[in-house]
């Protein structure tokens, strides 16, 4: 490499040509995708540098895929699911109403009368037996007649 001159040192042969423009407003384009390219590189740097702060106060090895270093993280996911299943299963055994509904009352349905024999008539007397409830005789029935009763009343 020589100079051209001016003290510095030639361009290395592999840049090619290099030429620079009379006018900044011509780079404005290659300039920003350079500033994204810069804030994508420095953003990625941060977030590599937290995540090796996080690793480090939970003493993590550097590469999750490390032989030397295995990591815990994955037998204690195994370990934590385990629990959760086996704590909900208990919850569920012992605590029936959350598996079985738990049965209806039952609705109470319409009264039920109790069956009052009449007293049998006396062949003396030749009356037929009376309802207690409306003092009626049912009149055609053997022993004179049966007692009317009155129709349940709607409750």
């Amino acid at each position: 490499m020589g100079t051209l001159g001016n003290g510095l040192p030639d361009l290395p042969p592999e840049w090619g040509e290099v030429v620079i423009p009379d006018d900044p407003a011509e780079l404005a384009e290659e300039a920003e995708r350079v500033r994204d390219e810069l804030r994508h590189e420095a953003k990625a740097a941060r977030r590599a540098a937290r995540r090796a702060k996080w690793r480090r106060r939970l003493r993590l090895p550097e590469r999750i895929d490390d032989p030397d270093q295995p990591s815990l993280v994955l037998p204690l996911v195994v370990l934590g699911v385990a629990v959760v299943i086996t704590l909900l299963s208990l919850l569920l055994i012992a605590w029936p109403s959350l598996t079985r509904p738990t049965p209806e009352t039952p609705q109470p349905g319409p009264p039920v009368r109790p069956a009052v024999s009449a007293p049998a008539a006396s062949p003396g007397t030749g009356s037929a037996p009376s309802s207690p409830a409306t003092g009626q005789t049912v009149p055609g029935s053997p022993a004179g007649s049966l007692p009317v009763s009155n129709p349940p009343t709607p409750r």
